[in-house]
């Protein structure tokens, strides 16, 4: 077994522990007592989580967008916007898968079919990933979330940190070019505005995220404020971004946010929180799979239209 299969098995099993235990404290909490007696009723919480997964599906679609953009920057010939992202979107339902990496295959594959290189492809992907861990232990680390168990850095120093982060980043990748790339492959220029306008979008998805956990909160009667949850989501998406092996961070995500939050809101309401929230992150998922699968479709479609024509 080489080191990448030790890994994967090794997040797998990480993931099936952390999700045995959130299910054990879950059955001994009094989370389900909590949510017979939601303020908001059943109709009005079963509508805003419809909503919210709506709402997450929007938000996820501002990482499509900056995986096109990545593209686009990288490119010698910007790919095609809206089959892009529509590829991005149906790939993600890969990491549902275990291994947690089938996503990245997945849009690798179709993404030739664009004859996007695959220099090109394996950079923007390392990019994409860079950027959004970036963003979210920044938020983790300076959100104004004093009751977290987290050490907080002062904002000039957090900003100074990333910085030198991002001009080293930028260095290496300069040095690389240089030297003719990496292991035989060149390797493209990124453009600094590029990354800007990635950086956003990135900000944009754990904002909303932050969002929907404060609305779900406050139908729970919990007082979830937003630094809150901005930097508890943030620093819980982390966590299972990096446990290479389980699925969509299943398990390590939930156990995170419990850790994090769970002295201020209460273990067993911020188990609710995170198990409606893992709701609401699937049904959103589904909904950009689906939306990206009928754009897909389309979109071949009208190519093979024109090509008739």
């Amino acid at each position: 077994m080489n080191a990448r299969r030790l890994l994967r098995a090794l997040g797998l099993l990480l993931g099936l522990a952390t999700l045995a235990w959130i299910g054990l404290r879950f059955a001994r909490s009094d989370a389900l007592a909590v949510l017979q007696h939601v303020p908001a009723g059943p109709w009005r919480l079963g509508a805003a989580l419809a909503l919210a997964a709506v709402g997450y599906a929007l938000a996820l679609g501002a990482l499509a967008f900056a995986w096109w953009r990545l593209l686009a920057g990288l490119s010698s010939t910007a790919p095609p916007a809206w089959p892009t992202m529509a590829t991005w979107g149906v790939s993600q339902y890969g990491k549902y898968l275990p291994g947690n990496v089938a996503h990245y295959a997945l849009r690798h594959a179709w993404s030739r079919r664009q004859a996007t290189p695959h220099s090109v492809l394996g950079l923007a992907a390392l990019l994409e990933a860079a950027l959004l861990l970036l963003t979210a232990l920044a938020l983790a680390l300076a959100g104004d979330a004093h009751a977290l168990p987290l050490p907080r850095l002062d904002a000039r120093l957090l900003f100074g940190l990333l910085l030198a982060g991002l001009l080293a980043g930028g260095l290496v990748l300069r040095w690389l070019r240089r030297r003719g790339g990496l292991a035989g492959v060149p390797l493209p220029a990124v453009p600094v505005p590029m990354l800007a306008g990635v950086f956003a979008c990135d900000l944009a998805f754990f904002a909303a995220g932050a969002a929907i956990l404060c609305g779900l909160g406050l139908l729970l009667g919990l007082a979830a404020d937003w630094p809150l949850m901005l930097a508890a989501g943030a620093a819980a998406w982390a966590a299972g971004f990096v446990v290479i092996g389980a699925p969509a961070g299943l398990g390590v995500r939930e156990a995170a946010f419990v850790a994090l939050a769970g002295g201020a809101l209460g273990e067993d309401r911020a188990l609710l929180l995170i198990a409606l929230y893992r709701l609401v992150t699937f049904l959103g998922d589904t909904l950009l799979a689906a939306a990206g699968a009928a754009l897909m479709r389309f979109a071949r479609s009208a190519a093979a239209a024109g090509q008739n024509a």
